[in-house]
């Protein structure tokens, strides 16, 4: 039994040096094409800086201001129910049980808004995000890439692999 264990012990750190090894002096074997071109693109950049964006921006402040206004008017019926049935002064449990539901339909009406808002929001951007994916995926291809990675998960990189400028020559982004 315990020569599997030592067995087992030495085979994980074996394997793994075993494969560093392996990539280290057999480079070529790893890559598909012997060579890989790889770039980055500042995603956050170019969303920030496309017309589109601006626009759902701007639809999604009327649509929360809008969702704001009606949730503060339910708020405040809420809070002047609450008031009046305090002032009143005596215990009164069917209408403390009124004041719970309404208090619970406020809340749900809260959540609904907030997961209508999310909805918009997502419908907004996933067509502003296409759009930009489909320019770096078509400048990929045309330029031979073969990776393309978001410029802020890099450790390092040379300026010459972002085709950040490049991808918003193709969206006419000024």
């Amino acid at each position: 039994m315990s020569y599997l264990k030592t067995l087992q012990t030495a085979s994980r750190r074996i394997v793994p040096s075993l494969a560093i090894c392996m990539m280290v002096l057999a480079p070529g074997a790893f890559a598909a094409s012997g060579s890989q071109k790889i770039g980055v693109v500042d995603y956050g950049k170019i969303f920030q800086q496309m017309p589109e964006t601006k626009a759902a921006d701007q639809t999604m402040q009327a649509a929360k201001s809008q969702t704001s206004a009606e949730l503060s008017k339910q708020q405040t019926a809420l809070q002047n129910a609450v008031q009046a049935y305090q002032k009143a002064g005596k215990q009164n449990p069917v209408k403390e049980k009124e004041l719970r539901a309404q208090d619970e339909s406020f809340r749900k009406a809260v959540a609904e808004k907030q997961n209508a808002l999310a909805k918009k929001e997502q419908d907004l951007i996933t067509p502003i995000r296409q759009k930009i994916d489909g320019a770096v995926e078509s400048i990929a291809k045309k330029e031979g890439y073969n990776l393309i990675f978001e410029k802020g998960a890099r450790v390092y990189g040379d300026a010459e692999y972002d085709i950040t400028f490049k991808v918003m020559d193709q969206l006419n982004i000024k």
